[in-house]
């Protein structure tokens, strides 16, 4: 007779301390009050739980799976005033506003919100689709693995969309402290240098998608050293699919099948690991929870579900992640019940128990649900793609979730009860920042400024790094993550051609935490106005663009830190509103933050938001770097006395300045004006105002090879003005993109963007220094183009 691989918890007869304690022992990550309401699940069917029953619990309703902080009760209150009650931020800011945005264009969002990845149309046939995972408690414990089954699993999240995408492209965004950080200043044992971290995340993202022959063409990386002990890893990945094919729909009588990898005991209770904060112990007791990838598995289990959706054998599928089998079962069988074998799961190592194997998220996993029929054509196509099949259970439609191990029924939970996660109520806090401007502006020496700012991590190039991945895997990429004679020039965004249409897709993203430290609303539209431009400005046709949102913070019981997320939240509700731009898809993590002797250290509030979107034809993919020495530059959009948050008000100690405030209306009218001067052949290249200022991208466009730049600051849109020269030349205000025009068609231009803040304010030139001039005709600004590019280039080579 087998050992038993399961036991019975005493839940019923347990105090709230005690049913608290149990949950810290097992690590649940469940509250007191979670605790209560599974007492009382368990009560009210006179028996106690198994312990499969309590970990898929505390998996379905961990905050990594349910998003229970988005779906709290939030009494909200703003500078000591009457608070707010926000009953839901996912649904109040997030998919009411985006529902209303999707009634306004018909036909545009296939699908959002209820499944892996959301779905916009390509054209008549075909759709896209874009997902953004973080993956950032593991990435601290094991940076490579942790980055490289990232990737891993958001490729998956493409796979399992719809009845199954085929990714075509990838983006990364990491959050690290600066690789220079003093390792003395690390207080905690244990904690990996962000200079370990750095590299482990890259490579780790590097190997996964190189081998998956996926090319990653779009990120960005920010430096700070809140990061330091909470670093912050977003993959994403974009998919495209037949349209016939995104519906799918579960019923009784189905076999649900594995495919892919076997179970073993890595990613262990990864999800509830992910719901709670690290510590000192972390790096030592929870190294478990952290996956082990292997592509080559996820590659060959690609190939057989394309090949299996081609042939119409797929009726549902979704893939393995947070909780493993207990999530994507539970998930599959969550409306009509259904039971599975564990007995039948293929092992890495004998001796897993039940929950061990139910709830372990080895990697290259996915469940899928086919007629029973269709079992001898899919065990073939297995073989043809040398990747295992196995017949895991079935769907039936009694509403149970049933698991049975050696013949024993380890876990029967009620759907109803499972799924139907207890509510949070939650307490929330905002103070705004002073936002005061009048502190004078250091601008003696603009010179020495602007080197310092372009050898600042923040700005400098991240080539060595991009340099790791294949942007060109599958031979579609347009427009890619690197431009200019040398290729060593910086993009706003990526095109991407896709297969069968002659349309083609646009990637961008955008992330500004420095901005929410004192003004998380600001960062909010500020961050998706930055990311619709970069769309807009590499071509996306600004009627067809789709938006995802990726939170990360520190304690959100924290009613501060909580704060500055809600403040943030209702912003974009906002902007996604007034660009017309719908968020289809997201995902937040919270708990990033480090418990230490002296107190916790959070991460900022960190909003991500990735886009992607139509480009109507090739010839509407526009790159960021000069194509001539004798055009013309324009600026689009007003520059205003806006330093906070700026690089240049951090690297020049300047504390008190406003954080660029977004007119989003405006905007979007500014930003189509500009579609219709690049659709009509007006444009030759165009790279839009955002880190560093104006002077750091007239720099960027001139790292092409081309020649330098002059520029007339004189010249410069504004509808409030300033009294230094550095505000031109390095304020961050938002809504602004510098324009290179053919002479030829300047009258053009202009009449395309009359009634728009326009102005030309220089010039390319055959000598390469960039120069500025200001009232008078004063040079305020001399530098040579080849050692400012140096500066540039150079920063992270000492370091990767």
């Amino acid at each position: 007779m087998s050992a038993k691989t399961y036991r019975t918890v005493p839940v019923r007869d347990l105090s709230s301390d005690e049913l608290l304690e149990l949950s810290k022992k097992q690590k649940l990550s469940l509250s007191r009050e979670d605790m209560e309401v599974v007492q009382q699940i368990f009560r009210e069917i006179d028996r106690d739980p198994t312990d499969v029953e309590l970990e898929v619990i505390a998996q379905t309703w961990s905050e990594h799976c349910k998003h229970r902080i988005f779906s709290a009760d939030i009494s909200h209150s703003v500078n000591g005033g009457a608070p707010e009650t926000v009953n839901s931020l996912f649904k109040t800011f997030i998919k009411k506003p985006s529902e209303k945005i999707m009634e306004r264009k018909p036909g545009f969002v296939l699908s959002a919100f209820d499944d892996n990845a959301g779905f916009i149309a390509l054209d008549d046939k075909l759709a896209v689709c874009l997902k953004a995972e973080t993956h950032n408690h593991p990435s601290a414990i094991e940076p490579y693995a942790g980055a490289n089954t990232g990737l891993g699993g958001v490729i998956r999240d493409i796979l399992g969309a719809g009845k199954g995408a085929k990714p075509i492209a990838s983006l990364d965004v990491f959050c690290f402290g600066a690789p220079d950080t003093d390792p003395a200043s690390i207080t905690a044992p244990d904690v990996i240098h962000p200079l370990g971290i750095m590299r482990g995340v890259v490579r780790g993202v590097r190997d996964y998608g190189n081998r998956m022959g996926i090319p990653t063409v779009n990120g960005a990386i920010q430096f700070d050293p809140t990061y330091i002990y909470n670093p912050l890893v977003f993959c994403g990945t974009a998919g495209v699919i037949p349209r016939e094919d995104i519906l799918k729909e579960m019923r009784p009588g189905l076999k649900v099948i594995v495919i892919g990898g076997r179970t073993g005991r890595d990613g262990l209770k990864g999800a509830t690991f992910s719901s709670a904060a690290l510590d000192e112990a972390s790096h030592e007791e929870d190294f478990t929870a952290v996956q082990i990838g292997n592509p080559i598995e996820e590659k060959k289990t690609l190939d057989f579900i394309m090949e299996a959706r081609e042939r119409g054998l797929i009726v549902f599928i979704t893939d393995c992640g947070a909780g493993g089998f207990s999530s994507a079962a539970g998930e599959m069988l969550s409306v009509t019940g259904g039971e599975i074998f564990l007995d039948n799961a293929p092992l890495k190592e004998p001796g897993l128990i039940s929950w061990e194997i139910f709830l372990s998220e080895s990697q290259e996993r996915m469940v899928i649900a086919v007629e029973e029929k269709d079992l001898p054509e899919l065990r073939k196509l297995a073989d043809t793609f040398q990747t295992e099949l196995t017949v895991l259970g079935h769907s039936d439609d009694t509403g149970i979730l049933k698991v049975w191990h050696n013949g024993e029924l380890v876990c029967s939970l009620d759907n109803s009860k499972l799924h139907d996660a207890p509510i949070k109520k939650l307490e929330s806090v905002f103070t705004p920042g002073k936002g005061l401007t009048g502190q004078p502006l250091p601008d003696k020496d603009l010179d020495k400024s602007m080197e310092t700012i372009m050898g600042d991590f923040a700005i400098v190039s991240r080539e060595p790094i991009i340099r790791e991945y294949d942007h060109e895997v599958q031979g579609n990429t347009i427009l890619k993550p690197l431009a200019g004679a040398q290729s060593d020039a910086p993009q706003d965004g990526s095109v991407v051609d896709i297969d069968g249409s002659d349309k083609c897709m646009a990637m961008a993203c955008a992330i500004l935490p420095e901005w929410g430290k004192t003004d998380p609303y600001a960062m909010g539209t500020g961050t998706v106005d930055e990311c619709v431009r970069q769309l807009i400005l590499v071509g996306s046709n600004p009627d067809k663009i789709g938006l995802l949102d990726n939170f990360c913070m520190g304690n959100p019981e924290d009613p501060r830190e909580l704060g500055r997320l809600v403040e943030c939240v209702k912003a974009i509700a906002h902007a996604a509103d007034a660009y017309n731009a719908p968020f289809i898809s997201g995902k937040d993590s919270f708990y990033n933050y480090f418990e230490t002797e002296d107190g916790p250290i959070n991460v900022p509030v960190t909003f991500l938001c990735s886009g992607f979107g139509v480009v109507e034809s090739p010839e509407h993919a526009t790159g960021s770097s000069l194509r001539r020495t004798d055009s013309l530059l324009y600026l689009i959009g007003n520059t205003e006395d806006e330093m906070g948050g700026s690089v240049f008000a951090r690297t020049h100690g300047v504390e008190d300045a406003k954080v660029p405030q977004t007119d989003c209306v405006k905007n979007m009218a500014l930003y189509k004006a500009y579609y219709d001067a690049l659709t009509s052949g007006l444009v030759l290249s165009a790279h839009d105002v955002s880190e560093g200022g104006l002077a750091v991208t007239a720099a960027e466009m001139a790292f092409s090879g081309k020649g330098g730049v002059q520029l007339d600051l004189t010249k410069v849109p504004t509808a409030g003005g300033w009294k230094s020269p550095a505000v031109p030349l390095f304020s961050e205000s938002t809504g602004r993109i510098l324009v290179e025009v053919d002479p030829e068609f300047a009258a053009d231009f202009e009449a395309a963007m009359n009634g728009f803040p326009c102005a030309c304010i220089g010039k390319a030139t055959e000598e390469k220094l960039l120069t500025a001039t200001c009232c008078g005709g004063d040079k305020v600004l001399e530098c040579d183009i080849a050692k400012l590019k140096k500066l540039w280039k150079d920063g992270l080579t000492p370091y990767y």
